[in-house]
């Protein structure tokens, strides 16, 4: 019953950390920002490194098609003495309209999409996997049509992307917008979340 309690504690994801997949083979499913995963394991099973714990067991690279190249991670969770394997991939070379180019963020988001899935094992996020996710449970009815963003908050992107030394037609090609400005307020807290984890990345990088 306490295993239960806590898969429980840990399955239902608040809407504002829900983006929904608008291309791709994952159209129409629900993407799940890891920093919630990271915090609700911390509120029930404590900080990380002691209550819970992650680390990596592997990684392949290998060459796909039409000269792109793949990464893959297998991850494990450890909570209680016990593990779970998680196994996650992304692309190191891609190819779209414009040729091949690389992508620097791929070591990362292959870890976290093995850490994701591994996390599936002690309930995180559940409902969503088991198909029990009811937006109107978490929101209004009727939801709010997404506006821009903020000239303040454009400004914040835009100190982030610069500090980052970001691609900005990669950023504007993600969000589908044609300038920082025109980025939906729905889109803004992911935006934010990545630009601010690439940037404790990169300063982590440099002070280790």
């Amino acid at each position: 019953m306490e295993n239960l309690e806590k898969w429980n504690r840990l399955a239902k994801v608040p809407l504002s950390h829900l983006k929904t997949i608008t291309f791709g083979a994952l159209k129409g499913k629900s993407d799940i920002n890891p920093q919630w995963r990271y915090k609700a394991m911390t509120e029930v099973y404590g900080e990380c490194g002691t209550g819970w714990s992650h680390r990596l067991v592997k990684t392949d690279i290998v060459d796909g098609a039409n000269g792109e190249v793949l990464i893959f991670m297998e991850v494990v969770v450890s909570v209680g003495g016990k593990e779970w394997p998680g196994f996650g991939g992304d692309k190191i070379i891609v190819k779209d309209k414009n040729g091949l180019h690389s992508n620097d963020e791929a070591m990362k988001m292959a870890y976290t999409d093995a850490l994701g899935t591994a996390l599936k094992y002690v309930g995180v996020a559940s409902e969503i996997y088991e198909g029990n996710f009811d937006g109107s449970r978490y929101s209004n009815p009727v939801a709010a049509t997404p506006q821009p963003i903020t000239e303040a908050q454009a400004t914040e992107i835009k100190g982030l992307l610069a500090k980052t030394n970001s691609n900005l037609n990669k950023f504007l090609i993600c969000f589908k917008v044609n300038s920082v400005e025109l980025l939906l307020d729905s889109d803004y807290a992911n935006a934010l979340d990545m630009l601010s984890r690439k940037a404790a990345a990169q300063e982590d990088g440099v002070t280790s």
